[in-house]
């Protein structure tokens, strides 16, 4: 993958590859040989493994990536058959599918230089939250304080009672 700071231009228009099982890599590697601009987002998640709780970097959107011809003309056939490209993300005999530059341009500003997609850092108290990693994983809540050192707590419903919790922003999603 073609890493892209927050402030990358790009040229061109955007379309989606879905790729085989686990190849995102691969795709992404052998696209970017043939010249052209691969995107693929991740985030960190934890894993049990043995028991023990691994950060990882995963893709944001499992089995896709965003390609960009640039201003040549692209060989759909050729990318069509790259490794790890399984097929490209179309609607019937209107070819592939166009992705809204401000969408894969808005998603670029996320990330770091990495391509790691940063959470949201603009939380207020009052907000509904979800906690996606840890303990507490798929719980609801709102924010009840904000510390100085950027730490959310908030009061968890545990076991019919409650129970205050402090976690890290990167752990919690605004809850719609």
């Amino acid at each position: 993958m073609q890493s892209r700071g927050p402030d990358h231009v790009t040229t061109g228009s955007w379309h989606l590859l879905l790729c085989r099982p686990n190849q995102n890599h691969i795709a992404c590697r052998h696209l970017a040989r043939m010249g052209l601009e691969t995107f693929m987002p991740q985030h960190m998640v934890e894993r049990r493994v043995r028991g023990c709780l691994r950060a990882e970097r995963r893709p944001v959107f499992a089995g896709y990536v965003f390609v960009s011809p640039g201003r040549a003309r692209p060989d759909w056939r050729r990318i069509r058959s790259t490794p790890g490209v399984s097929q490209l993300v179309g609607f019937g005999q209107a070819g592939p599918a166009l992705v809204p530059n401000e969408l894969v341009a808005a998603l670029m500003q996320r990330c770091d230089a990495a391509g790691v997609l940063q959470p949201d850092q603009d939380f207020v108290e009052g907000d509904r939250v979800r906690v996606t990693r840890g303990p507490f994983a798929d719980f609801v809540s709102t924010i009840e304080k904000i510390d100085s050192e950027r730490r959310i707590h908030l009061l968890l419903d545990l076991l019919g009672g409650k129970t205050r919790v402090s976690l890290d922003p990167d752990r919690v999603v605004r809850q719609a």
